[in-house]
């Protein structure tokens, strides 16, 4: 296939030939080809304005392009070794936006960084999608959050089978860089998309010796690319770039004609067809002078007392996996101002406007518009701050960065739509945010609709406001939150609300709670004594009696707390009186099998806390063994009140103890027959079950197994076929009759 001219512009040829012409305009804009008089038209020319134009005849139709600019974009594909491009125009996050409504339907889950850029909180409420966040390495030294790791990537893969997506920054904003090119690999082998926010990566696609790799290097399935800030065109034009079969260009072209303007400026798109060209045919000379340029800026300002240039080394020790060396991140030292003073302290004394500030840090940008005489201006400031601010003797206290972020107890979409009030920073405590609260630059939200406000976040905001940061939120005097007294929808997350307030308790996954091997010592061990004269023989006397001497031999070693139902409580309890190690409860239950009708617990190493699943008699309505089941499904609620056990209640989800065989190690076995049953969770899919269990279990693994026992009435458990006898050795029961 013959490579195309990238010397040639299409999109801007068509314009110029349209202006040429004696066109009478009759459509809109309506300045007509600028054929008025103001200050915006002496300002910026009127050969400018002449160029603003509509030409639905002469030139393109951005929603569905078919002549230049289809040409333009088809050029930018080639350059960007994408299979296809789109113009965008009302920025990266449009293409964001686009990409998540194209790869994710509401209710489905996406696989994201915490740190990501409001435009992808945007697209989950419009979307409606999940996220499922994976928390980035923290760099303490600058305050920072850099990247996740490929193992948490993979973790949040393996855990979430569902998730159709993977989000990844390509780079962050202070240059730090993930190993995409794995994380890409480990997605499509889960047969997820992967989706990349490349705002500050557009040099990468012209200059491929220094620059880390792009997103369609590596495969990638589409990704949203900031042109304009690091590629020359104009202020709020990117590109959104396709790669491979999992999405057509219809299904991208269809969500971009969503969030894009029926009125798109010729002149951005003009931009976006000049700056192709440049970087596709002098790119690489123009971005080698970038990092010709940022060495030199590095090498002056590591010069100068108090300021640290900090280079690929330290990314790489805090995280990274590459670095994007055109971004200059200066550390602050033993300097008596912080970097949100030197923001603004650098820009009122010496005109020089830096990208952002942190605490402790300054970033400056550097791309194909920076000059040598830009960075020698820098460096003669630096040295000025430092003359006025370095003190040696000054000793930064020892600081840690809050890396947390706030529990989300909402989707997104469903925050953003639950009634809302204005309420004062202090009086946000614990309550549920409507809306994305954050500094700018550089974007990314403290908070999103569907978190909750924490003590730690408050104080963080009104350090913000007091060093004079901008803060972006909806409102002026307050911040917007869930108004739990209106919303008709709050009781269903009440009480999980009030239990994160007074315990901070999330998920067992997200709290460091994990199944233990079921060999490892006790506290106790809990059994119900059956009485149940439609399931066990002569009123259960028999059955009593064997429980009995089951009792007796683990009272030997641990703790039994026997529970008795109150129809039967008389006459039993006194054949259990001054047992060693045995404790009597009175107690309602629908049956005696307590490892399916009561919860299971689990472990930090120095607490315990119960998962309190629903029980339904092992298929409620549809194939359950009695109808009867209300008491067994409270027991859990009841016993952990009693006996104060802090626990995770899933009010929907039916499980029993009996379905699972685990490893302690983070490995569980099920049978496919049991979990997929239709009376248990009919509305879920394997993938969502998979996920619940892996949450709310602190599970790996899951190994699915078509069958257990033939005929068995729990729908095949496991726990009757297979049990661990340690990690990685099992017991099995089988048979050879056929």
């Amino acid at each position: 296939m013959n490579k195309l001219d990238q010397r040639r512009t299409p999109f801007i040829d068509c314009i110029k030939k349209y202006v040429k012409k004696d066109v009478v305009p009759f459509d809109v804009p309506g300045h007509h080809m600028g054929n008025i008089d103001n200050k915006a038209t002496r300002l910026l020319g009127k050969k400018l304005y002449r160029l603003d134009i509509n030409a639905p005849i002469g030139t393109d139709n951005l929603a569905k392009p078919k002549g230049p600019l289809l040409q333009s974009e088809r050029l930018l594909a080639e350059a960007t070794n994408a299979d296809d491009a789109f113009f965008l125009i009302n920025g990266t996050s449009s293409g964001i936006i686009a990409m998540i409504l194209t790869a994710v339907k509401a209710g489905e889950k996406i696989i994201l960084p915490r740190n990501v850029h409001k435009s992808i909180i945007n697209a989950l409420v419009l979307s409606g999608a999940i996220p499922v966040f994976v928390m980035p390495e923290i760099d303490n030294d600058l305050e920072i959050a850099n990247q996740p790791s490929v193992e948490e990537f993979k973790k949040a893969i393996l855990k979430h089978p569902s998730a159709k997506a993977v989000f990844v920054i390509n780079p962050t904003y202070f240059g730090s860089v993930s190993d995409l090119k794995s994380i890409v690999n480990i997605a499509h082998e889960h047969n997820m998309a992967v989706l990349v926010d490349e705002a500050h990566g557009a040099h990468y696609y012209f200059h491929a010796k220094n620059s880390p790799i792009t997103a369609m290097d590596a495969m990638a399935d589409m990704s949203s690319v900031s042109i304009h800030k690091t590629a020359g065109s104009l202020t709020q034009t990117s590109a959104l770039l396709l790669k491979g079969k999992m999405f057509s260009r219809y299904d991208v072209q269809k969500s971009l004609n969503i969030i894009n303007t029926t009125s798109p400026s010729m002149i951005l798109m003009a931009s976006l067809d000049g700056a192709r060209s440049f970087m596709a045919t002098k790119g690489k000379q123009a971005q080698e002078r970038v990092y010709e340029l940022a060495e030199y800026a590095k090498e002056e300002i590591n010069k100068i007392p108090g300021f640290i240039v900090e280079d690929k080394k330290h990314f790489l020790e805090h995280g990274s996996f590459d670095y994007d060396q055109s971004k200059l991140v200066i550390g602050l030292d033993k300097l008596d101002i912080d970097g949100f003073q030197l923001y603004y302290e650098i820009k009122k004394d010496y005109d020089i406007q830096l990208e952002l500030a942190e605490t402790y840090a300054v970033l400056c940008i550097f791309a194909i518009g920076t000059k040598k005489e830009h960075v020698d201006k820098l460096v003669f400031a630096l040295k000025e701050l430092s003359k006025k601010h370095y003190h040696s003797n000054i000793t930064y206290i020892d600081h840690h960065f809050d890396s947390s972020f706030p529990f989300m107890l909402l989707r997104p979409r469903v925050a953003f739509h639950a009634d809302g009030k204005i309420a004062k920073i202090d009086n946000c405590f614990g309550m549920i945010s409507k809306e994305m609260v954050m500094i700018y630059p550089p974007g990314i939200p403290l908070i999103i609709p569907g978190e909750v406000w924490t003590k730690e976040l408050i104080d963080r905001v009104k350090f913000y406001k007091s060093s004079g940061i901008t803060i972006l939120s909806n409102y002026p005097d307050g911040f917007e939150i869930v108004d739990v007294e209106k919303w008709k929808k709050y009781s269903m997350y009440s009480k999980r609300l009030m239990e994160y307030q007074e315990t901070r308790k999330t998920t067992p996954s997200n709290d460091g709670y994990k199944l233990p091997f079921e060999g490892d010592k006790h506290k106790a061990t809990v059994v119900l004594i059956p009485y149940r004269k439609d399931t066990w023989r002569n009123n259960a006397s028999f059955a009593q009696q064997n429980y009995k001497e089951v009792i007796l031999a683990i009272a030997k070693h641990e703790k039994v707390i026997v529970g008795i139902h109150p129809s039967i409580y008389a006459r039993v309890a006194p054949t259990y009186k001054n047992i060693k190690n045995v404790e009597l409860l009175k107690i309602r239950y629908n049956d005696s099998w307590a490892r399916d009708n009561m919860g299971i617990y689990l472990t930090n190493g120095k607490n315990i806390r119960g998962v309190d699943f629903r029980f339904n008699a092992w298929g409620g309505e549809v194939d359950g063994l009695y109808s009867n089941y209300h008491d067994d499904d409270k027991l859990t609620s009841i016993f952990d009140k009693k006996y104060k056990i802090q626990d995770y209640r899933l009010p929907s989800f039916v499980f029993e103890g009996g379905s699972i065989a685990f490893d302690g190690k983070g490995t569980a076995i099920v049978t496919e027959a049991c979990l997929l049953s239709k009376g248990r969770n009919p509305t879920l899919r394997k993938e969502e079950i998979e996920e619940t269990l892996k949450e709310y279990l602190s599970l790996e693994k899951i190994i699915w197994v078509p069958h257990g026992i033939y005929m068995d009435e729990t729908n095949e458990h496991i726990d009757n076929m297979v049990a661990f006898v340690k990690p990685g050795v099992l017991v099995m029961a089988w048979t050879n009759d056929e």
